[in-house]
């Protein structure tokens, strides 16, 4: 089963935020479906309105974990940093230029790199994900789309959702962060080539197809992934249970 809700429901539509979106209704392929409300993905959210917070809120959105680090954090500040209203947690995973201007040859490789070397903080964002029991949890980093396309992708794949649909979830970044590319642009660090940057700047299907044939050969897929990284049996059952439908 591949259905998935409609792409444009799923978009939640803010004025400071552009890759907003609910990670549920997709199929998994047991037959059943990727609940709604409880897990959304986000790129940086320091231009969220009042009207966006509260529209966050309205949804449920109760836990919010921040996956950037350093100067990002001071330069961007999370507007829901210092809120009484959720519960934030800053769990920084790579920088994605940093490590793009290192021995990477793509986006891919850099997402293999991610599973690999950053197991300590992939457990710690999915401990968190697990203790919020009813309340909604949106997770983000800067596009929404390397960081944060890693752990969504890891969510879906242990919810047993195909692995095409966890790629065209993966590839919508590109359309969605348009209105933010010349700004990206901007940003562009000094030991990088444009040709490369605007490779990094894409969501290319193959990058997270190259992920998750990663995740399978090596680990196994992402429950074995997830205990090989410390979480327990318990925390896992627990992610399901937020993840899948009753």
């Amino acid at each position: 089963m591949t259905t998935t809700t409609n792409y444009t429901v799923r978009l939640l539509q803010l004025d400071g935020a552009y890759n907003v979106r609910d990670i549920g209704g997709y199929g998994t392929t047991d037959g059943g479906v990727v609940q709604t409300g409880r897990l959304f993905r986000a790129d940086g959210l320091h231009r969220l309105t009042e009207r966006d917070q509260q529209s966050l809120l309205g949804r449920g959105v109760r836990t919010i974990i921040d996956l950037r680090h350093g100067d990002e954090l001071l330069q961007k500040r999370n507007v829901f940093a210092d809120s009484a209203d959720v519960a934030y947690h800053n769990v920084s995973l790579i920088n994605p230029a940093t490590t793009m201007a290192a021995d990477i040859r793509s986006l891919g490789d850099m997402y293999k790199n991610m599973l690999d070397q950053c197991g300590p903080q992939l457990s710690r964002v999915f401990e968190l994900i697990s203790q919020a029991e009813a309340e909604g949890v949106l997770f983000h980093c800067a596009a929404g789309k390397d960081r944060t396309g890693v752990v969504a992708g890891l969510l879906l794949d242990l919810a047993g959702v195909p692995v095409p649909s966890i790629v065209a979830d993966y590839a919508e970044t590109e359309t969605n962060l348009l209105p933010l590319m010349e700004e990206f642009r901007a940003e562009m660090p000094e030991m990088m080539q444009g040709g490369a940057y605007d490779a990094f700047l894409g969501s290319a299907p193959e990058n997270m197809e190259l992920m998750l044939d990663h995740l399978h050969r090596v680990y196994g897929g992402a429950e074995s992934y997830l205990l090989s990284v410390g979480l327990s049996k318990l925390q896992i059952d627990s992610l399901k249970k937020k993840l899948l439908e009753a």
